[in-house]
C-alpha cells in the first residue's frame, strides 16, 4: 500500500493535469446522471422541495395515454425515414467512391449541407415548400392531377411531412460515413472479383454489403437514438401537431419537464426510455453477431 501511495505521490504532476477532465466530468455529467436517477424515484418542480413517490412514477408509465401516443408516433417517424435515409445514403456513397465521377468533392460537400444548416432556416424553407396554396411540393403534385396535401395541418400528413425533411436533413451525415466505409474495403477484394468473372451485382452482393455491415450498424443504431430523442426538427416545425400526431419522446421529454415541470416523471419516461434503447441496441447488435456467423 505503501509503494502505491509513493507512485501515486510521484506522479502526481500527472495527475494534476488531467484532473479538470475528470472534475467536469463528474459535476457536469456523472452528478447530473446520478442525480436525475434518484429524481426519478421523487415529485418535484424544481422549486420546492422534492418529495420522494417510490415507484409510483414507473407506475403511471402505464396510464399515460399521450406517451404511448409519443412512442407510437416515434415508432411510425422511424420506419418512415430511417430505411430510405439509409438506402439513398449508401446509393449517394457508392456513387461518390466510382472514378468516374468528376467534381466529387462539390458533390460530397453538397450532400453534407442539409446536416450543418440551422433549423431555423430549414423550417422556413420547408414551411414554404409546404404551403397549402402555394407550396412547390402542392404544385408538383398538381402537376399530376393530385389534389393538395395539407402536409403540416394535418393529422394524418405531420409524420410523412417530417420524414421528408428527416431523409433531406440525415442522408448526408449517414452517406459520409458510408463512404469512409467503403473507401476503407481494400481494392484487392474486387480485383480478385474481377479476375473470378464476378459482376456488379455479384461483387456488390459478395463484397460491399458484407464488409460494410458494421458501418450500417452503426448508422442504423444512431438513427434508433436520434429518432428517440429528436428535438429540433419536431419542435420547430410542427410543435408536436396538430394534436398529438408528431409528438415524439424527446418532445414530450421536453414539455413534462419545462411545461409542466414535473422533473421527477421526467428523469422517469428518461431512464426507461434509455433501457429499453439499450435493450434494442443488444438485441441489433446480436442478430448481427448471428448473421455473421
Amino acid at each position: 500500500m505503501g509503494a502505491k501511495r509513493r507512485s501515486l505521490w510521484a506522479y502526481r504532476h500527472f495527475y494534476l493535469f488531467i484532473s479538470p477532465f475528470f472534475i467536469l466530468f463528474a459535476v457536469l455529467g456523472l452528478y447530473p446522471l446520478v442525480f436525475s436517477f434518484v429524481l426519478s424515484f421523487a415529485r418535484w418542480d424544481g422549486l420546492t422541495e422534492a418529495h420522494w413517490v417510490g415507484l409510483n412514477n414507473f407506475v403511471n408509465l402505464f396510464g399515460d395515454e399521450l406517451l404511448r401516443e409519443a412512442l407510437w408516433n416515434t415508432l411510425v417517424l422511424g420506419f418512415l425515414y430511417v430505411p430510405p435515409m439509409l438506402i439513398g445514403a449508401f446509393i449517394l456513397a457508392c456513387l461518390l467512391n466510382t472514378g468516374w465521377l468528376r467534381g466529387r468533392a462539390f458533390f460530397r460537400a453538397a450532400v453534407f449541407i442539409p446536416v450543418i444548416t440551422p433549423m431555423v432556416v430549414v423550417a422556413l424553407v420547408f414551411g414554404l415548400l409546404y404551403d397549402y396554396e402555394s407550396g412547390i411540393f402542392n404544385y408538383v403534385l398538381g402537376l399530376f392531377g393530385i389534389a393538395p396535401v395539407p402536409w403540416l395541418v394535418d393529422e394524418d400528413w405531420s409524420k410523412p411531412a417530417l420524414a421528408i425533411l428527416l431523409v433531406w436533413r440525415w442522408t448526408g451525415y449517414n452517406m459520409v460515413l458510408m463512404l469512409a466505409g467503403l473507401q476503407s474495403i481494400s481494392k484487392e477484394y474486387y480485383e480478385a472479383a474481377l479476375l473470378e468473372g464476378a459482376g456488379p451485382l455479384q461483387r456488390l452482393r459478395y463484397i460491399t454489403l458484407p464488409l460494410m455491415r458494421p458501418v450500417f450498424l452503426f448508422c442504423g443504431i444512431m438513427s434508433l437514438i436520434g429518432t428517440v430523442y429528436m428535438f429540433d426538427e419536431i419542435f420547430v416545425m410542427t410543435s408536436g401537431g396538430p394534436g398529438a400526431s408528431s409528438l415524439n419522446i424527446g418532445l414530450y421529454l421536453f414539455n413534462v419537464s419545462f411545461v409542466d415541470f414535473r422533473f421527477g416523471y421526467a428523469s422517469t419516461i428518461a431512464y426507461t426510455v434509455a433501457f429499453f434503447v439499450f435493450i434494442a441496441t443488444l438485441f441489433i447488435f446480436r442478430f448481427q453477431r448471428s448473421e455473421g456467423n
